[in-house]
C-alpha cells in the first residue's frame, strides 16, 4: 500500500513538472514566433526597379553574347560527334556555321583521314590536339590556337572510336577573324587565347592594360574580371572550349585605335572546295581536253571577282607597321615562313629537291615582325595559283604549304629566286 502511494506522488509531480515544462514553451514559442517570419523566412520581394548596369558591362554583353551563342552551338555540335562524319554531317555544319574553314579528321601519327575543303588557305597543324593534358582526358575535347601569316586559327577536336578504341579527332578549324561575323560590332571585341592574342579589336593593344596580363593565370583563378590602367578599364570573360580558355574583352572607356586593323576583315571571298588533281595527259588533244575540264571544274572560283579597290589587306610587307590596301595583288603559294632565315634556307633546299624551284622574300608583317618567306609561285589569276597548289600538295607530300594574297610590288621587290 505504501508503495502505491509513492508510486502515485511521483506521477502527479511528474505531471505538474510536464504541464509547467509545456507552459513555459508555449509562452516561449509566442514570444519568439513573430521573430521568425522577419528574420528567419521573411516572405518573397520581387523588386521592379530597373537594374543599373556599368557601360562596360554593356559593351561586353552587346558584342560578346552573340559570338558566345554562336560558339557554344558549335561546341556541343562538335561533342556529340565520336564517330568518324557522314558527309551529310559535314555538309551540315559548314552550312550551319558558316564561318567555318573546315573539317577533318586526324590520327595521332599525323594521318589525315578526311579534309574538307581538300585543300586549305593554311597550312594546317593538328598535332597539339593530341599533345598529352594532366587535365583532359583522352576522351574530352580538346582545343587550342596559333598564330601565323595568313593569321590565327582555333582548332576544335572530338576524339571518335571504333569499338571503343580511340582512333583519331574529328576537328573543326576556324579564323576568328571569320567568326566575328556574327559580332555587330568586331571594332570593339577583344578576343585572347592562352597562345596569344587572336583578335585586338580596333585597338592597339600594347596600349590596353590586357597587355599587362598573364592569361595562363589569370584564367585559373577567375572566369571574369576587370583590368585598368591610366586611360581606362577592360572587362573580360572566359569562356572555355574543350580544355582551352577564349577570353573575350570590350571596354567603354576610349584607347589609341588603329583603323587600318579592321581590313583584315575584309579579306577575299572564302575558298571553295578545289576539285581533286586531274590525271597527266598522255597527248596534245587529252590536254586540251584536260585544261576545258579543269575550267568548267573551277568556274566559281574564277567567277568571282579577284580584286576590288581597298578590299585585300596584304598579309606582308616590305617595310615595318601597317600595309596600305592592296589594289594589284597576287596569289602566292607559300611552303614556309621562318623568323629565321636559316630554317628558311632548309626548307629552300628541300622543296628544290622534291622538284620545285623556290624564292625567297624578306617581309615584314604589321607588327614590323620580319619573316623568311619560301614560295613556289605566285600569280595574279587565282586559278592558276590554286592549281600549283594542288600540284605541291600531290608531289611534295608532308611539306607545308599556304595561299597568301601579297602585294604584286612587294612581291616584284623582294623576291630572289633559285
Amino acid at each position: 500500500m505504501r508503495r502505491f502511494v509513492t508510486v502515485a506522488i511521483m506521477l502527479a509531480l511528474c505531471i505538474t513538472v510536464l504541464a509547467g515544462c509545456k507552459q513555459a514553451a508555449k509562452n516561449v514559442w509566442k514570444d519568439t514566433k513573430k521573430y521568425y517570419r522577419e528574420y528567419l523566412n521573411t516572405p518573397a520581394t520581387l523588386d521592379f526597379e530597373p537594374a543599373d548596369a556599368e557601360p562596360v558591362e554593356d559593351r561586353l554583353a552587346s558584342v560578346y553574347t552573340p559570338v558566345g551563342l554562336a560558339l557554344e552551338s558549335f561546341r556541343r555540335d562538335m561533342e556529340n560527334q565520336d564517330q568518324f562524319p557522314t558527309e551529310e554531317w559535314v555538309q551540315q555544319m559548314m552550312t550551319r556555321y558558316p564561318w567555318l574553314n573546315g573539317i577533318a579528321v586526324a590520327s595521332p601519327d599525323g594521318t589525315v583521314f578526311m579534309q574538307k575543303p581538300e585543300v586549305s588557305m593554311k597550312a594546317l597543324n593538328f598535332a597539339p590536339l593530341f599533345a598529352e593534358d594532366e587535365k583532359s582526358g583522352v576522351r574530352e575535347m580538346r582545343a587550342y590556337a596559333e598564330n601565323n601569316p595568313m593569321g590565327p586559327e582555333v582548332y576544335v577536336g572530338t576524339p571518335f572510336f571504333v569499338n571503343n578504341e580511340f582512333k583519331g579527332m574529328v576537328v573543326g578549324h576556324f579564323d576568328p577573324r571569320s567568326l566575328l561575323s556574327v559580332c555587330p560590332d568586331p571594332a570593339r571585341l577583344v578576343i585572347i587565347a592562352p597562345e596569344g592574342v587572336l583578335w585586338s579589336g580596333h585597338y592597339i593593344y600594347d596600349t590596353t592594360p590586357l597587355a599587362k596580363v598573364d592569361w595562363k593565370k589569370a584564367v585559373e583563378s577567375d572566369s571574369t574580371d576587370t583590368v585598368s590602367n591610366e586611360l581606362g578599364e577592360f572587362l573580360w570573360v572566359s569562356k572555355y572550349i574543350g580544355n582551352m580558355p577564349l577570353v573575350f574583352a570590350a571596354t567603354s572607356s576610349e584607347f589609341p585605335i588603329d583603323p587600318s586593323q579592321l581590313n583584315a576583315l575584309a579579306r577575299p571571298e572564302p575558298v571553295v572546295e578545289v576539285p581533286t588533281v586531274m590525271p597527266v595527259p598522255t597527248n596534245e588533244a587529252q590536254e586540251n581536253a584536260a585544261s576545258e575540264a579543269s575550267a568548267d571544274q573551277a568556274g566559281e572560283v574564277a567567277a568571282a571577282p579577284v580584286l576590288e579597290a581597298g578590299m585585300v589587306q596584304p598579309t606582308l610587307n616590305d617595310s615595318p607597321g601597317p600595309a596600305a590596301p592592296t589594289r594589284n595583288a597576287v596569289y602566292s603559294v607559300q611552303v614556309g615562313a621562318f623568323h629565321n632565315p636559316q630554317y628558311a634556307e632548309e626548307r629552300a633546299k628541300l622543296v628544290t629537291e622534291r622538284g620545285f624551284s623556290p624564292c625567297m622574300m624578306q617581309l615584314y608583317d604589321k607588327q614590323g615582325q620580319l619573316w623568311h618567306v619560301v614560295e613556289i609561285f605566285d600569280s595574279p589569276d587565282k586559278v592558276a595559283a590554286f592549281k600549283e597548289l594542288r600540284n605541291f600538295a600531290k608531289n611534295a607530300e608532308g611539306i607545308e604549304y599556304t595561299m597568301g594574297v601579297l602585294d604584286a610590288g612587294v612581291i616584284e621587290r623582294r623576291k630572289e629566286c633559285r
